[in-house]
């Protein structure tokens, strides 16, 4: 039966998928699945499945046949192109860098190679924002939280107390704060409809905890979680997967492609998410389902604000990465038993090797294209690939840059860190003080 896609398209979205889902479980399905990892993994895997068919039916249907939800909309940085051999490869490389539990940004590897300068520097430059912002969240929540939510969640059991009420007081909350004070939600139906959705998970939440067990409280309360963040993981990262597909698609097209989603996604729940998930089970106290409630929320707050914010694409590792690290330097700070220089050595070791995705990803797009004309005897030169002085500077600094990252990886050691972390420093600096970076 003829779809009316290509075959290299083809194999670029099967890659794209498996490889995305794969290594993005660790930030989008990760807490979910180490806090429910005694409940068996087709359960988890339905739930998961049925908010990305509405998420994707709902993002297909109010777009008029697109589920990037707009992401790809601006053809100036991210024009339609006939897709190549060489374009499955980046999906292919994130897909084997997967396997080795590297954190790679999945929006750099795959989307580089489609966009244009601006499109590029624009998704640089939104995800490091990203990262610093979810850093400070990170931090200054979980210093309060630290010594008292979490300190609580320690001394008590899940079961010991429900906490009456919390999913509606949150829940309520935040859509309020986002309507009535950012504007971020401009419909009041939207608001009414969502706060009445949130009070009656607040009954089902309460109905469970006394009938059948108080932990239910907080199951209830981390699946409601979990499905806002895979969501609004999904509107933010559909662009990653259909860049490969037409901008707009029929529905034998983009259900065909929906459905193959969902059977990559089964495989990466039947392997309890895969490498990348090691991760995450060496941070602090993630398999209670109550810490890992309050990261997801947390985690996924910052995406719906970088969400409405604007229709670029973005790194959500990045995101991920810094919410975490904040996170981890707010436990060392005010917990006993954590010390600042292991925390400072682990989190640099995470942002290294999101770095290397990154250089990865952007020597790829620079090469891929050049290599695949050449064969082809279009006659290209390498000017033609990279048309801009200030970003062939970007693309020689950042491949210059992994040798300190590599040194630090390989040692580790306090000097080692002071020096990747005034790397790091300046290159960010750099980066928002030339033409690449505006």
């Amino acid at each position: 039966m003829d779809i009316g896609i290509e075959v290299w398209a083809a194999i670029g979205f099967i890659f794209a998928a498996y490889a995305v889902v794969g290594n993005d479980a660790l930030q989008t399905l990760g807490t979910f699945i180490n806090s429910n990892r005694n409940m068996h993994w087709t359960i988890l895997f339905a739930f998961a499945s049925l908010v990305l068919v509405v998420t994707f039916t709902y993002g297909w249907y109010i777009n008029g046949g697109d589920p990037s939800y707009g992401r790809l909309a601006n053809t100036e940085k991210y024009p339609p192109i006939a897709i190549q051999w060489y374009h499955t490869l980046p999906p292919l490389v994130l897909l084997i860098i997967t396997r080795l539990g590297i954190p790679v940004s999945t929006s750099f590897m795959v989307l580089t190679i489609f966009a244009t300068l601006g499109g590029l520097s624009s998704m640089i430059e939104k995800s490091l924002i990203g990262y610093g912002l979810a850093f400070v969240v990170g931090g200054g929540a979980f210093l309060v939280l630290s010594r008292t939510l979490e300190t609580w969640f320690l001394k008590n059991e899940p079961g010991t107390v429900v906490p009456y009420g919390l999913i509606t007081a949150v829940g309520v909350g935040f859509l309020a704060l986002q309507h009535f004070v950012f504007g971020l939600i401009e419909s009041r139906q939207v608001f009414y409809v969502g706060s009445a959705i949130i009070i009656t998970l607040e009954v089902v939440a309460l109905f469970l905890a006394a009938r059948v067990s108080r932990t239910l409280y907080w199951v209830t309360a981390q699946w409601t979680t979990t499905a806002y963040l895979w969501g609004i993981w999904l509107v933010q990262d559909f662009a990653i997967i259909f860049v490969f597909l037409p901008r707009e698609l029929t529905a034998l097209q983009g259900f065909s492609a929906m459905a193959v989603i969902v059977v990559l996604l089964g495989f990466t729940f039947a392997n309890r998410g895969g490498p990348v998930q090691k991760i995450l089970a060496s941070k602090t106290a993630v398999t209670d389902i109550r810490s890992a409630t309050v990261i997801d929320f947390f985690y996924a707050s910052l995406l719906f604000y970088f969400k409405e914010l604007n229709d670029i694409p973005m790194s959500t590792t990045w995101v991920f990465l810094g919410l975490i690290a904040g996170r981890e330097y707010a436990f060392a700070l005010t917990r006993e038993g954590i010390r600042l220089f292991a925390t400072a050595k682990g989190t640099l070791g995470d942002l290294s090797k999101a770095f290397i995705g990154l250089v990865i990803s952007v020597d790829l797009a620079v090469t891929l294209p050049f290599i695949g004309k050449y064969l082809t005897e279009e006659g290209v030169a390498l000017t033609d690939v990279v048309s801009s002085g200030s970003f062939a500077w970007f693309v020689g600094i950042a491949n210059l840059m992994l040798i300190p990252v590599f040194f630090f990886l390989a040692g580790k050691s306090k000097s080692s860190m002071i020096l990747l972390g005034g790397v790091f420093a300046a290159a960010a600096v750099a980066f928002f003080t030339t033409d690449i970076g505006g």
